[in-house]
């Protein structure tokens, strides 16, 4: 058996892209690993955890979902289906990330994305 998947990361959308990284940079110290127009990876250089931050359509705050890294992306998905998540789409590379990774759904609608890092 595989190991389990560890948490990775935490994808929201946020009301105003800017000021969520000033803040997250500024007052707790984490670090701007990626940045763009519509998009930030923003990480605690202390512990290692990042938050993926996008812009929000509506001016709320959404999750988007919740990242965790596996050894194998393609196990790691399977024995998450077998277990009763929907997969949104089939394992697949993501080279502008430099990752292979997967979308699942869990039930109750949380989504989940699994990550293996170039």
């Amino acid at each position: 058996m595989t190991a389990a998947p560890a948490f990775d990361h935490i994808a929201l959308t946020v009301p105003n892209l800017n000021e969520q990284v000033e803040r997250l940079t500024t007052a707790f110290g984490m670090e701007a690993q990626f940045r763009s127009d519509q998009f930030a990876l923003i990480v605690d250089p202390r512990s290692g955890f990042k938050f993926e931050l996008s812009g929000s359509d509506d001016g709320e705050v959404h999750l988007r979902h919740l990242g965790f890294r596996a050894d194998d992306v393609d196990t790691a998905h399977a024995d998450l289906v077998a277990g009763g998540m929907e997969p949104v789409g089939p394992p697949h590379r993501q080279d502008f990330a430099r990752m292979y990774t997967s979308y699942l759904r869990q039930p109750g609608g949380v989504e989940v994305q699994l990550v293996k890092y170039d």
